[in-house]
């Protein structure tokens, strides 16, 4: 597209560098040059996002500079006296024309296409409450991170019904390119059940994340029942082994007395180790008892 205009370009800047005696520095490479000479254009565009992009230009005879362009005024810009070579105003007008129409057009074949070229980050989302906005009253807090492209759609919802309270923060960028965004919501503490948080992102192919408020609590209110029912059952156990040791201490003698002593001859040598058998039994029972109890402790402090 550009090639004919810069060959011309070039070869009126070389029969004018033959022709001229001017010594401006720096001069112009001659055609006698060991080298071939050659002009180059060079671009330079930069996309910040879908609606803005910057773009440079430069025209170079050999390794010296001799053009720029003006972004501003979208002109052609001669670095030395001799830049101009030969053209005529309506060679330069033209030329400036087509280098103008040159770099909008890539600007906006570039834009046009940007989404083929753009990555895609699914967004993490999840809930909390901020400060308390008065009595009785409660402010609720969607998080949505780590998602790319920027734009994103998240709202607090009541079944279908968008809630209009909500209030959107500002869309922040982290250092991996990702982007941040906080939405609250206030309201009174009896109305947060039924509520949640709607997240619509292009990455996530018309599957919207949606977090319904009190939901992430489930998992902590499961385990305060386990926790519940471990310590009940500790305490039925424990309240059964006290009653085992009661008993065992009210069967035991403490001493012989004559009727056990005739009950123990009645009934010969094997009554006598039977005796001793009831109060080490106990005693066993009174051990294991103390060593429970104080395994338990920790857990009431």
């Amino acid at each position: 597209m550009l090639l004919p205009p810069l060959l011309t370009f070039q070869g009126l800047l070389l029969h004018h560098a033959a022709a001229t005696g001017a010594s401006q520095a720096p001069r112009p490479p001659g055609p006698a040059a060991e080298e071939p000479l050659s002009f180059h254009v060079l671009q330079a565009s930069s996309f910040a996002n879908h609606s803005w992009a910057h773009s440079q230009g430069s025209g170079w005879l050999g390794d010296v500079q001799t053009h720029g362009w003006d972004t501003a005024l979208d002109t052609i810009r001669f670095l030395w006296p001799w830049s101009r070579g030969n053209f005529s105003t309506q060679e330069l007008n033209n030329l400036q024309s087509l280098f103008r129409l040159y770099f909008h057009g890539f600007t906006i074949e570039v834009q046009a296409f940007a989404h083929e070229f753009q990555f895609e980050l699914k967004p993490e989302a999840w809930l909390s409450t901020g400060p308390s906005p008065g009595p009785g009253r409660l402010l609720l807090v969607c998080h949505v991170s780590g998602f790319h492209p920027k734009p994103v759609w998240v709202m607090w919802m009541r079944g279908d019904q968008e809630q209009r309270g909500t209030r959107r923060g500002d869309v922040l960028p982290h250092a991996d390119d990702t982007w941040y965004l906080r939405v609250t919501l206030d309201v009174a503490a009896g109305q947060a059940a039924g509520l949640s948080c709607r997240v619509k992102h292009s990455s996530l192919g018309g599957q919207d994340i949606i977090i319904h408020w009190g939901g992430e609590w489930a998992p902590l209110t499961l385990t305060c029942l386990a926790v519940l029912v471990t310590l009940l059952l500790l305490l039925v156990l424990c309240s059964r082994l006290k009653k085992l040791s009661s008993n065992g201490k009210a069967v035991a003698p403490g001493a012989p007395s004559p009727d056990s002593a005739a009950a123990a001859s009645a009934w010969g040598p094997g009554t006598s180790g039977r005796q001793l058998h009831v109060p080490r039994e106990s005693w066993i029972k009174n051990r294991l008892f103390k060593k429970l109890k104080a395994s338990l402790n920790p857990l009431w402090r």
